[in-house]
């Protein structure tokens, strides 16, 4: 069982993300669990926890690095800290996207990433980084800002993130609230060609577009869009999909048209709500316009998926999360999505 059991593992690390490679890991932790030891059963979810986040299935993630954080805490000597806080970082990232997990077990969640972070010797930068973001997501500017502030001054660390990649969450952040100029600025160094890593640039692109409209700089807009839309393949760039139709929607119609055909699914698809309700809203205001016109093109989809029902959709994702958040924020940015994306078409 030993030898499928390396076969598997090392078949996995030759194949693209995706279904395929979830399938030989599960394999392989099903014999670990049969026949192997706890370590094998470990180390194989372990593997299986980023492939999984990678290919766009955050709540198999979720539920595999549970099982491994639960073992940690049984043998803590057994495992590698640093590598269990690494994934611990993309924990915490996630466990916010689904509003089915109430605050009190996020705040929970936080605390103890915080607290192995300190117990193992490490900087709290991830940690103001998750809880910023977390912020951004509720409309809780203040808090944001505070984490945010927290975050650059904390000392780096083997835990942070690299610096292609916190210098795009930099600008993320002064885009989220409304500081279109100050995160183009921010993002400079991506667009030039001086940061890169495995995720960046072609997670960057998708934030530059509507600032970019915003601040009158379509020429750029269209460039960042042509590199940037041939970067994204798969169902592990959600959000990204959303941020283009939106561009699209505002600016080529008949473009958008075949983004949302070919990129719909994945939205139809996915459990996580937050990625959801972003791509969703952009589908709303695209059909909103698509369907203000008569139109002799029909678009190339299910027939269950019509303006009514992702109408719904976007309302009831919307009223999860500002139950979970106990505010309004997520219905007004809904409005205010729409909004943008109606007088950004108008140039």
């Amino acid at each position: 069982m030993k030898q499928r059991y390396d076969q598997l593992r090392s078949e996995a690390w030759s194949l693209p993300q995706g279904k395929q490679k979830l399938a030989v890991l599960e394999e392989a932790i099903r014999i670990a669990d049969l026949h192997m030891t706890k370590e094998d059963s470990y180390y194989a979810r372990m593997t299986y926890s980023e492939a999984a986040l990678d290919s766009g299935y955050e709540e198999r993630f979720l539920v595999s690095f549970t099982w491994c954080l639960t073992q940690f805490e049984k043998d803590p000597a057994a495992y590698s800290s640093f590598t269990l806080i690494w994934h611990y970082k993309w924990f915490v990232n996630q466990i916010w996207r689904f509003p089915q997990f109430g605050t009190d077990q996020i705040n929970s969640i936080f605390n103890d990433f915080k607290a192995k972070c300190l117990q193992y010797g490490h900087s709290l930068r991830p940690y103001y980084q998750c809880l910023h973001r977390y912020a951004l997501s509720q409309g809780d500017h203040e808090s944001a800002q505070a984490n945010y502030e927290l975050w650059r001054k904390t000392a780096r660390d083997g835990m942070s993130d690299c610096s292609a990649c916190e210098q795009n969450g930099f600008g993320y952040y002064h885009f989220t609230v409304g500081r279109y100029r100050r995160g183009l600025q921010a993002m400079k160094p991506i667009m030039d060609g001086r940061m890169t890593c495995k995720s960046i640039p072609q997670n960057t692109y998708s934030h530059l577009l509507l600032p970019l409209l915003e601040t009158e700089q379509a020429d750029e807009a269209v460039k960042m869009a042509k590199k940037g839309a041939r970067l994204l393949k798969g169902p592990g760039y959600l959000s990204e999909y959303g941020s283009f139709l939106a561009y699209y929607t505002a600016t080529d119609i008949h473009k958008a048209a075949k983004w949302f055909e070919q990129t719909v699914q994945y939205a139809l698809d996915t459990r996580v709500g937050w990625d959801r309700l972003l791509y969703m809203i952009s589908a709303r205001a695209f059909l909103q316009l698509w369907h203000a016109k008569n139109r002799r093109r029909k678009l190339n989809v299910s027939s269950d998926i019509t303006y009514e029902m992702i109408v719904k959709d976007t309302e009831q994702l919307a009223a999860a999360f500002d139950l979970r958040n106990q505010n309004h924020y997520c219905t007004e940015l809904l409005k205010q999505k729409l909004k943008q994306v109606q007088k950004l078409s108008h140039f």
